[in-house]
This record gives structure tokens, sequence and C-alpha cells, in this order.
């Protein structure tokens, strides 16, 4: 039997601290490498209760994020592209936008790096600056914007500054929450898992990880035998496996490692990997099945044409002997070819706004978050992922895909069922984020700009019926725009789609626009195919206009 450490916040009381790996860890012979066990700090406290973070007020610090992009390499526009895969008509139906809500106030952090999820009482909302607030599902605020070391109660840690990158995920599976950033001390993961359904007043199990690298844009997988992530650690990613059960029982925990070459520079080009994550009812099939990861690879060929692939890679966790743990490239899927975004050499910032000379940031060199997961009624496997690309004379469109997998059919792969490029006008369209239900309907947000368009958060959809490779749902603002971007030309490195829980007909989306003194303010949406009456069934009062 494994032995359960409990450390509680007493108030007023000595603390007693947990041991925090310090790069402890061994490497095994099948070049995994194993953790040291660590320990977590276990807070007890309704969050309704602490301290919230200091408001921010114009002259106060900001925490920025640098560009740092010379490494990316330039991009060049091919004479002539017009991307293969674009959608070039389909019936449209209308869409429902119903509520949405300023989940963060300007300032603190620049970029804010977008990010949140939905359960079935709450969202939770993160950004950089170590902020995250919780709300429930009418847009009220129950835990107003809160730094993450409230969760350390006091007790010592490296995660005590946490340094941003920040990750929220709902563990549908056990109906707990994860969130998490980075810390450069101790090349640290931080990550907090609730110890309840109830993120706000049923307590929290802080764990501090300490990774052999840097772990750069962590991003993270539920999955039933661990919590996937993947890292950048330039020349490599870093692959990783984190002991779920453990995790969400508040024991010592450890996580395995593995890493592949991260492709970068002028061709190949690409530079993360995305695990699949998990959500649903319909547990994956077979016996412990392994979590797939993908990346996009982009090549360009000596007569500057694109060549495109998916790559799909597997890993099989063994906790009992770790040894026997493998990652391996499983599948490569080959999509229409997609063309990178012309940008000015050695940047990404290719978007561009009404009346300045400043463009955006198109972080086209990835695929987005989240690489969601559907096990479908009908023995039938979907994952969706997208990317900015270059629909033709360099405007900024998303390529998504919508990759299946028939277990009906004897020893079937994976294929690509779905691969279209969105782009109905010459509006640019970037940082995108998408989500699948049970039904097989399909969500894509995302920001839209142009020279006479201010950044706007914009939705669109599908049913799952519908003909293939369509959006079908009228493309819907969520939050119009009413301001440029002036400095600091990163938007940020992802935004977050998800279906909700309790009713699968509904999508969340998070995403930011800038506010009229020009500071980012992030927004949370709800949205829907539109169903008349039904409409007001949901336990929704009146849409709240932007």
């Amino acid at each position: 039997m494994k032995r359960k450490f409990k450390f509680s916040l007493v108030l007023g009381a000595a603390l007693a601290l947990p041991a925090l790996a310090q790069n402890g860890g061994q490497l095994l012979p099948n070049g995994a490498y194993l953790s040291d066990p660590v320990i977590p700090w276990e807070l007890n406290v309704d969050l309704r209760t602490v301290t919230p973070a200091p408001v921010w007020r114009p002259g106060d610090p900001v925490q920025v994020v640098p560009e740092g992009l010379a490494s990316d390499g330039p991009t060049q526009r091919i004479a002539g592209w017009v991307d293969p895969a674009l959608q070039l008509s389909g019936e449209t139906v209308p869409g429902e936008v119903i509520l949405s809500f300023v989940a963060h106030p300007p300032g603190n952090s620049n970029p804010p790096d977008t990010v949140g999820t939905v359960g079935p009482n709450h969202y939770i909302s993160m950004v950089n600056a170590s902020r995250f607030a919780i709300w429930d599902k009418q847009g009220n605020n129950l835990v107003p914007p809160t730094t993450l070391n409230t969760l350390w109660g006091g007790g010592a840690s490296p995660c005590q500054d946490g340094d941003g990158d920040p990750i929220v995920v709902y563990d549908n599976l056990a109906d707990r929450w994860l969130m998490q950033e980075f810390d450069q001390t101790n090349n640290s993961f931080c990550i907090y898992i609730s110890q309840t359904p109830d993120p706000v007043a049923g307590g929290w199990f802080s764990y501090a990880f300490s990774a052999p690298l840097f772990p750069d844009y962590p991003q993270y997988g539920v999955w039933p035998d661990a919590y996937y992530v993947s890292s950048f650690e330039f020349p490599s990613l870093g692959i990783y496996a984190f002991d779920r059960e453990n995790m969400l029982q508040g024991l010592p925990a450890t996580f395995q490692r593995f890493e592949i070459p991260a492709l970068s520079g002028s061709s190949p080009r690409v530079t993360r990997i995305l695990p699949a994550d998990f959500d649903g009812d319909i547990p994956p099939p077979g016996v412990s099945p392994p979590n797939p990861f993908v990346r996009s690879v982009h090549e360009t060929m000596d007569s500057g044409d694109p060549t495109t692939r998916l790559e799909l890679y597997e890993y099989a966790v063994d906790w009992d002997t770790p040894a026997n743990s493998t990652f391996t490239l499983a599948q490569t899927l080959t999509p229409a070819p997609f063309a990178l975004l012309p940008c000015s050499p050695g940047v990404r910032d290719c978007i561009p706004q009404p009346g300045t000379a400043s463009l955006i940031d198109a972080l086209f060199n990835r695929a987005l978050r989240q690489l969601h997961y559907r096990s479908m009624a009908g023995n039938t496997e979907s994952m969706v992922i997208n990317q900015v690309v270059d629909v033709g004379g360099g405007v900024a469109g998303i390529r998504w895909w919508e990759i299946f997998r028939d277990n009906n059919v004897r020893g079937s792969g994976w294929t690509l069922r779905q691969d279209s490029t969105y782009s109905p006008d010459d509006t640019y369209r970037f940082m995108g984020a998408m989500a699948i239900n049970g039904n097989g309907d399909i969500a894509l947000g995302y920001s839209a700009s142009s020279d006479t368009l201010f950044p706007e958060i914009r939705v669109t959809a599908r049913r799952g019926d519908d003909p293939l490779n369509q959006m079908t749902l009228a493309e819907t603002t969520l939050v119009p725009g009413i301001a440029t971007l002036q400095s600091n030309q990163r938007w940020g490195d992802y935004t977050s789609m998800d279906v909700d829980p309790a009713n699968e007909n509904i999508f969340w989306y998070i995403n930011q626009r800038m506010d009229a003194t020009n500071q980012r303010s992030v927004w949370v949406g709800a949205f829907r195919f539109e169903l008349g009456e039904e409409f007001f069934q949901d336990g929704f009062e009146e849409p709240l206009a932007p």
C-alpha cells in the first residue's frame, strides 16, 4: 500500500514543508528519464477567503514577454500561391451568442497567453503574471484574479513566483481540474490539482516538478493513465507523462520523459508537438491505449513549393516498469500542401491593423492547442487541430484538420477525414483553437483583423453530418474590435475552445482584444448553433452585450 502524505494549511501555526525534487532522477535503458517522487503541498482553504491579486492600474509594472523570434528564420511568399484546401462554398446557418464577459481586465501581462476551460458548474480562466479566476456559468465571478502561488499557502516552493505560460484543463474522467505554469527556478513544472470537483472550496494539491531542461511552452493532455505534456526544450522537444493516479490522490508522484528533435530553421520547420486531450464520456478503446501526439511539419522544396505532413506519435507509459515505456512515431499523414505566411525576415509579424504600420505576430510556425480527442459512439475516434497559413497573397487563414480512426475496420489506422482552410474573405484570421463534441460537431475560434478591422474575437462551426471540409455556422463575432495593438507585437501563445460537459451543444471560447486605451483585455464567450425557443432552457439569462 502506498503511503499518503498530507500537508494542510493551518492558519497561525507552523507549516510542515514537503521535500522538493532538485533535478533528481535517473536515465533508463529505454532512453526515458524517470524523475524522483515529488510530494505535494495540500491547501484546504475556500479561495473566496484569500486575498486576490492587486488590480492593475495604469503606471503599474507589466510582465512583458519579448518576441525573441530570430531563430524562426525568414519565410518567403510563393508566387501565385492559392491554398488548395480553401473552402470555396457552403451553406451557412445562424449561430447564437449566449453570453460574453471580461475575464481579466487590462494590464499585468503582455501578452496574456489567454487560456481557460469549462466544467459542469464552473469556468476557470488564466493569464500570464500567474493569475487565475473562477466563474459560474452565467458569468458571475466567484474568485477574482488570484495568483497561483496562493495555492502554496505560504509554503516554500520554487513556484512561488511562477514565470508564465499558464494552462488549465478540466479532467472529465475524474471531474477534477488541473492548472499549471512554469518557473525558471529548478526548471519547474508548477502543477495544481483540485482535490474535488469544486475548484473554489474543495482544496488543491500543489506539485513542483523539476525537469532536466527548462520546459518552455508546456502543453497538456488528459488521458486515463497519465497527464501527458509536451514542452519546447531547443534543440529538443520534451515529452512527459505525469502520474495522474497519484496526483489525483495527493500522493508522491513521478514523471517519465522522452525527447525528440525540434525541427526548425528555413526547412523543415516545426517547433511544437501536442498531446491528445481526452473529452467526453466514452473511454479510448483498448486496454491502456497509448496517448497520441501530433505535430505538423512544413518543408520547402528546391522548386520553392511546400510539402507538408502530420506526424502522429504514440506514448505508451508503464508505471510499474518504467523501462518498458515507449514513445514512437506511429504514422505520417499527408494533408494538402499549406504555405507559411510571408513575414519580415526573422519574425512572425504579419497581421495588419487599421491606421498603423504596427503588425501582429501570426504565430504561424506550429499547430495550435489543443489536440482535442473524442472517442465516439460507433467505435470511432476523432482529433481536431489547426494552424494559421497563407491562403494566398500573404492573407492569413486557418487550416484545420479532423484526424479520424474507424476501429470497426481491423488494423485501421488514423486518416485525415477533413483537411480544409477557412478564409471566406480577405480578413486575416489567426490564433485559432478548436473543439469537437460527442455528435461530431466542430467549433473554431480565432482572432480577426485587417487594415480596416480592429482585432476582434470570432467563431464558426460545423455539424457532424454537414458536408465534409465545410464550416457551416455563419461566422459570428463574440466580441467586436475597438482598438489596435501598439506595443509588443506578440498576440500570445494560444487561446482555448472547449465543449461544455453539461450541455455539449454549447462551446466556450477565450481570447483577447484591445480596449479603448489600447490595453489588452481577456474575454470569455459561450455560443452554439441557433436553436430558437430552446435558447432559454439551458439556465442562461439574456445574453450580455460585449
